[in-house]
């Protein structure tokens, strides 16, 4: 028996997958991989960690990722505790066999930003980027496995070669030169790291239309408590920017509501912004203290409550945005990778649309999709026709 518990963001479950691969040679084997981003998730993987120690207690368990880096002591029981520095060692030339139809790539890990609020540049401190040669190479694999779109992952893809003398958009240019490129998502990327340049060269690939920008709020005197190194009007210049040079394209971002200093006016400007461009999903997060990182000083003085009502109207005016953006696709066609839920067939555009569909496809073939119908909380599209390479 080979199990695996992947908690956390894309980057740790690629992490995972990888180490899964690395130690396939214990046939008895259950690997928990932890987070520690929010208080939620490191109460979930500690949970996970004791639901693992009392159901498998034969098997060889073995405990990894962010949480291990904190508090590698309260793991005491599993058979091997390896953090994300002796991870990053083992799995160098690993490449994982994820259970997605996408192809999560791992192109460099470490942050080395100072918000106040951020654990991850303390579990994660080192900066290091996958070279070239190698990222070309699992690309070509990835894409002899059948997959058909790369999503680049890291802790800060923006960062992508600055301990090497090099930077995202040398990566990207590379990309351009390599033959049979899938589809290529971008999973996160910083607001600073979003310029002319980047967005000439993403037009020049076969690039998903979707940017995730964590904007954590749109108040100036909330990103400076929080330690980022923006203000709302480049927020705006670069939103407008990604307007400009692609149609129907997708914006979703991260939010943090009840920071330290957030008050109604405050939190009001992140509304107001929210609202005013074409933010088509959102994650919101409230905020809570986490020890490790500088704005525990700061207190908690946002109530629980108005953290609450401030996280639902951000949820409410998200939802409301998303259902207009998919109702201006109505009839067009798409190209989709096929995903398969409880048996239900459903893909994701290249502008992170969810599309559900009839039919009997295998997972990961591509199919051309007209959206046909769309509601509150599904888009729902016929298949046109499927491509010659499923």
């Amino acid at each position: 028996m080979h199990k695996l518990f992947n908690l956390g963001c894309k980057l740790n479950q690629y992490e995972g997958f990888c180490l899964l691969e690395k130690f396939l040679y214990i046939e008895d084997l259950v690997i928990v991989n932890t987070c520690c981003v929010t208080k939620e998730a490191e109460v979930k993987s500690f949970k996970k960690y004791r639901h693992a120690i009392k159901k498998f207690p034969k098997s060889y368990i073995i405990v990894t990722g962010c949480l291990c880096k904190l508090y590698p002591e309260k793991f005491s029981q599993a058979h091997q505790v390896i953090d994300t520095t002796q991870r990053n060692h083992l799995i160098r030339d690993v490449f994982p066999a994820p259970e997605k139809s996408r192809y999560f790539l791992k192109i460099e890990d470490g942050c080395n930003g100072v918000c106040t609020f951020c654990i991850v540049s303390k579990v994660r401190s080192t900066i290091e980027s996958k070279p070239l040669t190698d990222i070309e190479k699992e690309i070509n694999w990835a894409v002899s496995c059948g997959y058909k779109e790369i999503v680049l992952v890291g802790a800060n893809i923006g960062l992508y070669g600055i301990d090497v003398g090099l930077r995202l958009t040398d990566l990207l240019k590379m990309l351009k030169k390599v033959s049979n490129l899938p589809r290529v998502r971008l999973s996160s990327i910083e607001p600073q790291f979003i310029n002319a340049e980047l967005v000439e060269i993403l037009k020049e690939l076969p690039f998903c239309r979707h940017f995730h920008i964590p904007i954590q709020s749109a108040d100036d005197l909330v990103l400076c408590r929080m330690g980022r190194n923006y203000d709302v009007f480049h927020l705006k210049k670069i939103i407008d920017l990604i307007r400009k040079n692609f149609v129907d394209v997708a914006i979703s971002g991260d939010v943090i509501v009840g920071f330290p200093g957030e008050g109604e006016e405050e939190f009001l400007n992140t509304y107001t912004f929210v609202e005013s461009h074409p933010f088509t999903h959102l994650h919101v997060f409230r905020y809570s203290p986490r020890p490790g990182t500088e704005a525990l000083t700061l207190g908690d003085p946002v109530p629980y409550e108005e953290k609450k009502r401030r996280l639902w109207r951000l949820k409410i005016l998200i939802a409301g945005k998303n259902y207009q953006f998919r109702k201006g696709l109505l009839n067009e066609i798409f190209d989709i990778i096929v995903e398969k839920n409880n048996g239900i067939p459903s893909g994701l555009t290249d502008n992170y649309i969810r599309v559900e569909f009839d039919g009997d496809y295998g997972e990961s073939s591509l199919l051309h999709v007209k959206i046909t119908d769309v509601t509150e909380d599904r888009t729902v599209g016929d298949v046109v026709n499927a491509s010659r390479d499923n």
